[in-house]
């Protein structure tokens, strides 16, 4: 075992005064490892459960780490997936988003294949999303796009639009244009 040296003068530490109940330790310990930058989705994952496990929901996970709800939630789905998509997401081969499109499929045949042909084709996260989308009957409806308008163009446009809804006024419009 070799030993690597920081060559710092001080380290951030902290000094207790009592030792932690073995929970507390155990909780520490989690939230320590969780620091580490060289986790894999998974680690992450079984952790974040680990946490919940004991009492903590994971909006209180998210704030203790700095990390979103959302985030942390998508980090804990990870470990229904199929146990050969795990080690595809563990081994870098899937990432966790690609993973968490194809955990829409409920046929877990299905998403062995979405993953393989992903992996083989190099789709993107959103190729991969269109694809479940497809696999799932569902059609692309909107894709949101921001407008930026001025108050002036915006209190113009109310004017003109019906019971001034510039929202409908603007999507009637790109409606029209793309059929003619």
């Amino acid at each position: 075992m070799s030993v690597m040296l920081a060559y710092l003068e001080f380290i951030p530490a902290l000094v207790l005064n009592e030792a932690l109940k073995p929970e507390e330790a155990i909780e520490a310990r989690l939230i320590e490892n969780l620091q580490r930058e060289d986790l894999d989705p998974l680690d992450e994952a079984e952790a974040y459960q680990a946490l919940k496990d004991m009492g903590y929901s994971l909006a209180a996970i998210g704030r203790r780490l700095g990390k979103s709800r959302p985030y942390v939630s998508g980090r804990v789905k990870l470990l229904r997936l199929h146990p050969e998509l795990r080690e595809a997401v563990r081994s870098g081969k899937l990432t966790p988003d690609h993973a968490q499109a194809l955990m829409r499929l409920k046929d877990p045949e299905q998403q062995l294949a979405l993953a393989q042909e992903a992996q083989e084709k190099g789709l993107s996260v959103h190729e991969t999303r269109q694809r479940v989308r497809e696999l799932l009957g569902k059609e692309f409806k909107w894709r949101l796009v921001p407008v930026r308008l001025t108050p002036e163009t915006y209190q113009a446009l109310q004017r003109i639009a019906p019971n001034g809804d510039v929202k409908k006024l603007i999507i009637e419009t790109i409606q029209k244009l793309i059929q003619t």
